[in-house]
């Protein structure tokens, strides 16, 4: 038995996750040691991934948590899931924190049919479907429409809360997370790494060039890799020793494997996680996402490798801390203009410089213990609050 399960609570809250991914199980780790110190005990349930999911590589186990098996229904081009909370469980809850996602209607549903009538509920989420094609269409109005029954609502950054609050939803309920990642390891491997271990892993790679462009995701549509494959043809012509290196795994990767295989002077080797993906990231001078930014734009600021991408209108909420110009690039959906801004960075290195010490305030500024601190306060606020009256 750990510290945390010989303290004495007033209030319990639990969180569901439909997946258990590597970068949440540290942030959970330190809000459930938080919360016990202020008399709350936190629960968390997840269940199991996609099978397009499973190819990205970041799925992870958190041993106090409890999971269950998420049951697909596929609907048209989307699935709706069912994950069983046990019923033990969810009624000794004061506060239920449910991902917001159309297609955890089912879960949602249970939670408000079966859990306990004094029980406060709240969404935790994007605030709207960043990657729809469709805006303000069904789903996006669905979505509204759920989060006016929650009691809080808790933003992953600045773009949900205002996403959020334009539907109508009390500002006064709305918790602005920041969500993160664990920066501060990112940092501290980078440190740890020797100019030995990266000429290694340089020689391994059959990496040369002075010039070497990192793209790093999941490998899926919305990344834009044709996009992506023509700026870097481009930008080989151009610049001789140019090389890409692309990290990470997901249904494209037949396609990355082609076109890699056709050039020499561009490698794939798959998904990396902590220290070895730091090691691989740090080979880089600039990262090249021109498609869907999410929680990767703070791997560019940790490890102070600037990140260059478009405003392809479907980033992930996270691109609210790109500052164009100061942190990192964004540019019009243009090749041309893409590649023009690229070369421009690697040959300024006054711009160059400027931008990976902004970058590096900035994960500061967007660290994961500041995530956690938000959160446990969003908690203590909840359940203190009134249950919210239902329009």
């Amino acid at each position: 038995m750990d510290e945390v399960e010989k303290k004495i609570f007033h209030k319990r809250a639990l969180i569901i996750q439909r997946r258990m991914t590597t970068y949440r199980v540290p942030l959970f780790d330190k809000m459930r040691a938080r919360l016990a110190q202020n008399g709350i005990a936190l629960s968390v349930v997840y269940g199991t991934p996609l099978k397009s999911e499973v190819l990205r590589a970041d799925q992870d186990i958190l041993p106090w948590g409890v999971r269950v098996p998420c049951r697909y229904l596929p609907i048209g081009a989307h699935s709706m899931v069912f994950q069983p909370i046990p019923l033990d469980m969810m009624r000794k809850q004061d506060l239920i924190i449910i991902p917001h996602e159309n297609r955890l209607f089912l879960t949602g549903l249970q939670v408000y049919l079966y859990g306990s009538s004094g029980t406060r509920i709240a969404f935790f989420g994007h605030g709207a479907n960043f990657q729809s094609r469709h805006k303000n269409g069904y789903a996006d109005r669905f979505k509204a429409w759920t989060a006016d029954h929650a009691d809080w609502y808790f933003a992953y950054t600045s773009l949900s809360r205002d996403r959020v609050a334009a539907a109508g939803y009390p500002e006064d309920r709305i918790t602005c997370l920041n969500n993160s990642d664990d920066v501060s390891s990112l940092r501290a491997w980078q440190k740890s790494v020797a100019p030995d271990e990266l000429y290694a892993l340089r020689k391994s790679l059959g990496l040369i060039g002075a010039h070497v462009g990192i793209f790093i995701g999941s490998l899926y549509k919305d990344k834009m890799f044709d996009f992506l494959f023509l700026a870097a043809d481009e930008l080989r012509r151009r610049l001789p020793d140019f090389e890409l290196m692309i990290i990470g795994d997901g249904p494209r990767r037949r396609e990355i494997n082609s076109f890699v295989k056709k050039r020499p002077w561009a490698f794939w080797v798959g998904a990396k996680q902590g220290r070895e993906k730091v090691l691989h990231v740090s080979l880089g001078k600039v990262m090249l996402n021109p498609g869907l930014v999410g929680l990767n734009i703070l791997d560019s600021f940790a490890l102070g490798i600037p990140m260059i991408t478009t405003d392809c209108g479907f980033h992930s909420p996270e691109i609210a801390y790109l500052e164009s110009g100061k942190n990192g690039l964004m540019v019009s959906v243009d090749v041309e203009e893409y590649v023009s801004e690229v070369m421009r960075l690697f040959a300024d290195d006054g711009s160059m410089a400027a931008m990976i010490a902004a970058g590096r305030e900035d994960a500061q500024r967007y660290s994961l213990d500041t995530m956690a601190e938000n959160f446990c306060n969003g908690i203590s606020l909840a359940l203190k609050s009134p249950k919210k009256l239902r329009r």
